[in-house]
């Protein structure tokens, strides 16, 4: 009986169109995976697009949108049969409750198994197609399909499926189980969000996630590039216990689903309605003959009655529906989930203002409302026809737009009081936060507006698709065909002109310093622009109305110009008028006053722009001495004018004739040049790069100038990306984003080298290497040392600053002009930045530090300028004096996350220590350390810089991070440094997978953040730990003096290197190698760690230990090396860098030999520990730091 149920299922299955559109549609994603550049899933880097983990993570990713199709498989064999009335005659039968539901069941789950084959199909098809790039594909295996398919795909499509068919079993109800299939995805989705907001958190979601994405990422979070390629998903530990407990879940939702199943019948939900409405008109039906009927009236009273009765009605139909309020519970239980952890930094939150509160509103409940709109225009459209009313309900003396209008009406207002309920969440996250700050107005404005006008276009699109759609599952599935295709998957591979993309409206970047500047402008243009064409659908959808019998769209097209004769064709005439004249208005301002672009176009600006002008990178030139610049700020328009003279002075030992000058920044436009003498021989107007020629050569020393003026501006908006370095209330620009350059040089240029290869570029653009000598001729920023004289003009209200001393500040006419001159050598960089701030300075040992901060947040300015005292505290005595009177940090508007130093100057973003939350004394102050870094660079960068050539950035980047870190561990202690240094461990570890070229060893770093940041903290944490901080200081203060404002030729990493290898014992220099020489990793494994308790009272912990030292080549494949050297065991009652841990904490630290292999170690102390461990600090860059510390036993 069950192989006869299971085979009738599975064919009725294969024949069903639904599979065959999944087949085709998955088929289609899995091959776009492999075929499409700019889809990529798992892949990228070196990691090939069907390397076994790219294929793993495809699989769980289609595994999750998969459960849409599973579910209309599984859930339509119980429901099926009570809708075709099949369902008695079934039940007469002799068929069993087991045999029919589980034989049902396994034909729908083999058929969706079979379906989703096609996206693996997808992918190794995928890879014999000619266009593929070969070199991103690496061997077809079979395993790397088939564990995956078997680890992932199958029980995953076993867990949806049954929780889904036990859900329709006890339903017996589409709706209510496609419900609970958007309930499970948002839960689903707020679970990751937290789970991967907070590490804490990491390990239980690895275990929990129901998918398989956290227990996969947990067991490959640090694997290499050469690991992608070759290993598939582990079949043990965490990663198969998790998918024994999905397997088991999922087997456990059949037993249920067999166990509650009844064989009886139940009338519908709608019979039961009918049933009920029934008898309360009988109840209230008056007894004798009825009386004469009012005359009807058809006058605008009439109207409008029928508009607010029939709105009325159609919101009724929605807010009465249990489904809105579940959505709506979901959509805020979202919401609730993304504002636990506001806007975390080193696991530290920031105050939730009003912005970030809307950013995560926007992200964590906006598919709420999408849900909501899409879902009731197909129920408010079909409401009629479903009850078998709408014979009745067409026939009565309705006007046609009665039936459009009012659903459109209401879908509107439903979005709106949805979008409020949601601000209700928002204001109760910040007062839990402890926040109280209320901004209604900017909710209201930022938000509710905006978003109620977007989710109406895609509602009054799914009204328009439901009137057309012969039912309103279609109608359905085209509106998610929509969102697939066209807003995800066109916009991916370069199609995103707002102009074709119905209801695209580009982002409006808030900011509390500047609100939303102009850039409202252009979004609520494009909004008039679609809602005058979702006016124009609803005119359509009025005329193709379904009204009567007739029900094909033939006949109603035939009708359409007779529909439109009247009013509704006057409403959609301007409607159509509206939206012609917004987008040639649109279109004026998108590709005629502002470039167009799209990331396809961009690379292939690039791949041009190398190919023209990269030949001409070494050719010797001029370097520019000295700099007077006078800059005109004009913040309302906004726009900016520079004007200026630099000097050049020729720097090498022969004479130069040709002079370079370019201006990388596409929105600046140079305007005029003059060198004296010299005339324009080569123009490249494309590239704003243009080639001038001495009448004399310039001698060895000479000295020439170079006069020029340019303008920046942007008029009107761009389809996206406006410009936000000029701006209403909080400028910030540098020079390379106005002043001329002199010479090319390849930043900027193309890295990834699928691309170089698509463009015909060269394999590799590198750094020059260590070994080359002749880079040493440029620094790291291709500039030398220089003067400055800044004159910044501005708004009165507004402040101008930029590097050097003030010498002069004046207002006049309602403009404000300041002077700034330096006294000192700075790098040809520099910044310059006007808002309305307000000032805090305070003077420590003769230097004025400030902060120009804007005048709601002042919360952290005192936290800035303690730093910078700690700072100055620390690098004087230690590197050497600072250079400068001052030192500012000025606030510029959150539209990038980043602080930066300038000569003295230090822009800061809003977005990352103006608003930091640091009442929790535990957490990380992110905030010192931010200030501290950019101190740092004060030495490290504007006093010595290192050649362009590999290594550079290790002279600046890591000698700021290790100066913020001896900061940070003067202020907070060693034992708070730990919390730190786990961050930055497991942030270059998750991210050597990624390397797009090869990793390098630190001192030949190639400006890869991973190693020069994260890698350079640990690195030289380390070597200060092993040889004592006073000598890594000392070092550091040679290399310093040595190189202080020297020009060329510039230092390379191998010269600090050298200072640190002076007086270092052998083992030390074993150890330089390994930090800065080598690709050093450890795994370093607290096995056990037990107690007992000696006869004088005292405690033993024996330790059991394993240790391993390996070496990694740049594709991350790692060899095993001996060690033995020297390690920290440690005793503590407390787990070291969690929760309060401090230095009461710690019971011993003890430094004994470490070899490979295990071993036993044995340790007293007079207090019994709690925790073990070795390496207890994390400062080995070790694979798995979770396991050197453990809770003690006995």
């Amino acid at each position: 009986m069950f192989r006869g149920i299971f085979g009738f299922e599975l064919r009725y299955q294969l024949r069903n169109p639904v599979f065959w559109v999944a087949v085709v549609t998955f088929f289609l994603c899995g091959f776009g995976a492999t075929t499409i550049d700019q889809l990529q899933i798992g892949s990228g880097g070196n990691v090939h697009k069907n390397a076994p983990y790219a294929i793993a993570q495809i699989v769980m990713i289609m595994s999750v949108f998969y459960m849409f199709v599973s579910t209309a498989f599984v859930a339509n064999v119980v429901v099926r049969d009570d809708e075709t009335g099949f369902g008695p005659i079934v039940r007469a039968t002799r068929i069993t409750r087991t045999a029919y539901l589980l034989g049902r069941y396994s034909g729908a789950y083999v058929a969706a198994a079979l379906g989703f084959l096609a996206v693996l199909a997808g992918i190794w098809i995928g890879t014999f197609m000619p266009w593929v790039d070969r070199e991103v594909l690496g061997p077809n295996v079979f395993s790397y399909y088939a564990m995956p398919f078997l680890l992932v795909g199958l029980p995953n499509l076993l867990l949806t499926s049954a929780l889904f068919f036990a859900l329709a079993t006890a339903t017996r109800s589409m709706m209510a189980t496609y419900l609970g299939v958007v309930g499970f995805l948002i839960l689903w989705t707020i679970a990751s969000v937290v789970l991967d907001r907070n590490p804490a958190y990491e390990l239980a979601g690895a275990y929990a996630e129901p998918f398989g994405v956290g227990a996969f990422s947990y067991a490959t979070k640090y694997w290499t590039a050469a690991d992608r390629n070759t290993l598939v998903p582990p079949v043990d530990g965490m990663f198969l216990w998790n998918r024994a407990v999905v397997i088991a879940i999922g087997l456990g939702a059949l037993v249920l689903a067999v166990a509650t199943f009844s064989f009886g019948t139940r009338p519908s939900k709608a019979s039961r309605r009918a049933l009920r409405l029934q008898q309360q008109v009988e109840a209230r039906a008056p007894s004798g003959q009825a009386g004469p009927l009012p005359a009807p009236s058809f006058g605008r009273a009439t109207a409008f009655a029928q508009l607010r009765v029939r709105t009325a009605l159609e919101l009724g139909q929605v807010f009465k529906s249990p489904a809105f309020f579940v959505l709506m519970a979901l959509g805020l239980f979202n919401a609730a989930g993304a504002m636990v952890d506001i806007g975390e930094l080193f696991g530290t939150p920031v105050l939730p203002v009003t912005r970030v509160v809307i950013g995560l509103l926007e992200g964590s409940f906006s598919i709420i409302p999408v849900i909501i709109a899409i879902y009731y225009a197909g129920e408010l459209v079909w409401r009629e026809r479903d009850r078998k009313i709408h014979e009745i309900i067409d026939a009565s003396a309705i006007p046609d737009w009665a039936y459009v209008v009012p659903k459109a009406l209401a879908v509107l207002l439903v979005m709106f009081s949805t979008l409020l309920v949601s601000v209700l969440a928002g204001l109760g996250a910040q007062l839990l936060h402890g926040y109280t700050d209320f901004e209604l107005g900017k909710y209201l404005l930022w938000y509710v507006l905006p978003d109620t006008i977007g989710f109406t276009l895609i509602a009054v699109l799914a009204v328009f698709i439901q009137a057309l759609s012969p039912n309103k599952y279609l109608g359905w599935g085209l509106m998610v065909f929509y969102f697939i295709i066209v807003r995800v998957t066109l916009r991916n591979l370069g199609f995103g002109d707002a102009l074709y993309n119905y209801g695209q409206i580009p982002g409006v970047p808030l900011s509390d310093m500047n609100g939303q500047g102009r850039f409202w402008i252009g979004a609520y243009w494009l909004r008039l622009y679609w809602s005058a064409f979702a006016l124009t659908l609803l005119v359509l959808a009025h005329a193709l109305w379904r009204r009567g019998t007739e029900t094909r769209l033939r006949p109603r097209l035939k009708r359409l110009p007779r529909r439109l004769s009247g009013t509704a064709g006057l409403v959609g005439s301007v409607a159509l008028a509206v939206f012609v004249a917004s987008g040639v208005y649109i279109f004026i301002n998108t590709h005629v006053w502002n470039r167009y672009s799209t990331p396809v176009s961009e690379d292939a600006f690039t791949a041009e722009y190398e190919k023209t002008l990269l030949p001409y990178q070494k050719l010797p030139q001029l370097s520019v001495a000295a700099a007077r610049v006078a800059v005109d700020l004009r913040p309302q328009e906004p726009g900016l004018t520079a004007k200026g003279v630099l000097t050049l002075v020729n720097r090498t030992p022969g004479p130069i004739r040709d002079v370079h000058v370019r201006l990388d920044d596409r929105v600046t436009k140079i305007g005029s040049i003059a060198i004296p003498g010299a005339t324009l021989v080569r123009n490249y107007p494309k590239f704003q790069y243009r080639i001038y020629r001495l009448a004399t050569p310039l001698a060895p020393g000479g000295e020439t100038s170079l006069t020029f003026r340019s303008e920046r501006t942007q008029r009107g908006f761009r389809n996206s990306g406006n410009d936000t370095r000029v701006v209403q209330n909080g400028t910030f620009v540098n020079n390379f984003e106005f002043v001329p350059t002199i010479g090319m040089n390849q930043s900027g240029m193309l890295q990834d080298r699928t691309k170089r290869r698509k463009y015909g570029l060269q394999p590799e653009l590198r750094p020059a290497k260590l070994e080359d000598m002749a880079a040493t001729r440029f620094s790291q920023l291709r500039t030398d040392w220089i003067r400055t004289d800044i004159t910044v003009t501005t708004d009165a209200g507004q402040t101008p600053i930029a590097p050097g001393y003030k010498v002069s500040d004046t207002t006049a006419n309602g403009r404000r002009t300041a002077r700034f001159v330096v006294d000192a050598p700075i790098q040809n960089f520099y910044s310059v930045q006007s808002a309305r701030y307000v000032e805090k300075h305070v003077m420590h040992h003769g230097v004025d530090l400030s902060v120009y901060y804007d005048a709601g947040h002042g919360r952290n300015v005192d936290r800035m300028l303690a730093a910078f005292a700690h700072g100055l505290d620390y690098y004087q005595p230690n590197f050497g004096p600072y250079q400068f009177r001052q030192a500012r940090i000025i606030e510029f508007p959150d539209y990038a996350q980043f602080a930066q130093a300038f000569a003295g100057t230090m822009p800061y973003s809003e977005g990352i220590g103006f608003i930091a939350d640091l009442s929790d004394p535990d957490k990380i102050d992110y905030v010192t350390y931010v200030t501290a870094h950019e101190l740092g660079h004060q030495w490290w960068a504007h006093q010595a810089i290192g050649a362009d050539m590999q290594g550079a950035t290790m002279l600046t980047e890591t000698l700021a991070q290790y100066s913020a870190l001896m900061v940070m561990e003067k202020l907070y202690g060693r034992d708070q440094i730990r919390r730190f240094l786990k961050f930055e461990l497991d942030r270059y570890l998750r991210s050597r997978g990624g390397e797009v070229i090869e990793e390098l060893p630190l001192y030949r770093v190639e400006n890869q953040q991973y190693i020069h940041y994260r890698k350079g903290s640990l690195v030289m944490y380390r070597l200060k730990d092993a040889m004592g901080e006073e000598r890594v200081n000392a070092a550091l203060k040679r290399y310093l003096e040595r190189f202080r404002f020297k020009g060329a030729p510039y230092p390379r990493s191998l010269d600090l290197i050298a200072e640190f290898r002076k007086g270092a014992s052998p083992e030390e220099q074993a150890l330089i190698t390994d930090l800065f020489e080598r690709i050093s990793l450890y795994d370093i494994k607290t096995k056990g760690a037990v107690v007992k308790k000696l006869l004088d009272g005292r405690f033993e912990t024996t330790l059991t230990v394993e240790a391993h030292k390996l070496y990694a080549d740049g594709k991350g494949k790692e060899t095993e090396a001996p060690m033995a050297e020297q390690a920290e065991f440690g005793l503590f009652t407390a787990m070291p860098g969690r929760g309060a841990f401090a230095k009461k904490d710690v019971l011993l630290l003890q430094r004994l030999p470490l070899r490979t292999g295990t071993q036993i170690v044995k340790l007293v102390t007079a207090r019994k520990p709690a925790f073990a461990g070795t390496d207890p600090y994390n400062v080995r860059i070790d694979r798995n730091s979770d396991d050197n510390v453990i809770a003690t036993t006995g």
